[in-house]
């Protein structure tokens, strides 16, 4: 269980901070809710306490993750292999994986999309996909170094080159 003032990730959005746990009633019940300000989006979400494992919201990393993101985003991707494959079914697989939650499956699609926008001009889909990806990691990078969003977009593009 998370406290108020806690660091979280909410997967598709990033890294967060738990505002405040407010207690609703719902049907009867009184349901508990983290309510989370996003880090990017200026926006605020309410989750019930009781899903948050289900829908993904976890811990931030700590020094350990950064050095596997930065493993994950110099390894060599086989964008060749995304090149084949259609744009609805390449869509379809990035989200999956950006479901699960995992910064190193996000960083892994960055990767992808970075070194695709390298090539070529990349979908307007696909463009925001990066944007997204980019996002979700310079959130949780800014959580776990404690600094801004233009070091930790530093950061991101000097582990890709």
């Amino acid at each position: 269980m998370f406290a108020t003032g806690d660091r979280v990730v909410y997967p598709m959005h990033g890294g967060a901070l738990i505002q405040d746990i407010q207690h609703r009633e719902q049907n009867g019940a009184v349901v508990d809710y983290y309510v989370l300000k996003m880090i990017f989006e200026n926006m605020t979400v309410a989750i019930p306490v009781a899903n948050a494992e289900k829908l993904g919201l976890r811990p931030i990393g700590d020094e350990a993750s950064l050095e596997s993101i930065k493993s994950v985003l110099q390894e060599e991707q086989n964008v060749q292999a995304y090149k084949s494959i259609s744009w609805n079914r390449r869509f379809q697989l990035y989200m999956d994986r950006i479901k699960t939650g995992s910064v190193l499956e996000v960083a892994r699609i960055y990767k992808v999309l970075y070194l695709l926008e390298q090539g070529k001009k990349i979908s307007v889909g696909e463009r925001r996909l990066l944007h997204t990806t980019r996002q979700i990691l310079q959130s949780e990078i800014m959580l776990i170094k404690d600094i801004d969003a233009e070091q930790a977009g530093s950061w991101l593009t000097s582990c890709c080159s």
